[in-house]
């Protein structure tokens, strides 16, 4: 009898230890998408739809573009991670009016958080092949958050030119006072 509880509960131990394991690449992931997203997705919605032609300087992005620009990256490198075709990048580059633009992003980080509830830690270690070269699964989503994170930077700077605070600053400020 003490051999077979003693061999319970080493499965159980080990169960449980596989169970806590089994987000370790892909939890952190989940969890920083949904960050980036909510970063994201409240500026953009902040800005009045007759600033989204807005350009610092006249050589760089508008923030529709950028907009634009972000939605492609969600689904090309989401896509990656997916196993699904890249998505088709003249219909993102259609959408034009505000509405338009924050619902397909809403949509893209969806789309993302979709894939990542469906990868596992065993699928994420897998090859894949981006941009030439050969990388883990979970390699494009870490590169779509950093990429995410520059261009909300980037935005930061578009909404503030404007005279708006970015919700993130404007969140903080609120629960300092």
């Amino acid at each position: 009898m003490t051999n077979r509880l003693a061999a319970s509960i080493f499965i159980l131990l080990m169960s449980i230890a596989t169970a806590r394991a089994a987000d370790d690449i892909v939890g952190p992931l989940r969890t920083q998408w949904g960050i980036t997203r909510d970063l994201v997705v409240n500026l953009v919605q902040i800005m009045p739809e007759e600033k989204y032609d807005y350009r610092p300087t006249p050589e760089i992005r508008s923030f529709r573009e950028n907009v634009s620009h972000l939605i492609l990256e969600n689904y090309t490198f989401m896509s990656l991670v997916a196993g699904e075709p890249a998505p088709d990048k003249a219909k993102i580059e259609a959408l034009k009016s505000r509405d338009e633009l924050t619902k397909a992003l809403s949509e893209s980080y969806a789309f993302g958080e979709r894939t990542l509830a469906a990868l596992t830690d065993a699928k994420a270690v897998e090859k894949v092949t981006m941009r030439g070269q050969s990388v883990l699964r979970w390699y494009p989503v870490l590169y779509n958050i950093q990429d995410s994170m520059d261009h909300y930077g980037n935005l930061v700077v578009y909404v503030r030119l404007n005279g708006l605070v970015p919700p993130r600053t404007a969140a903080a400020k609120a629960k300092s006072q």
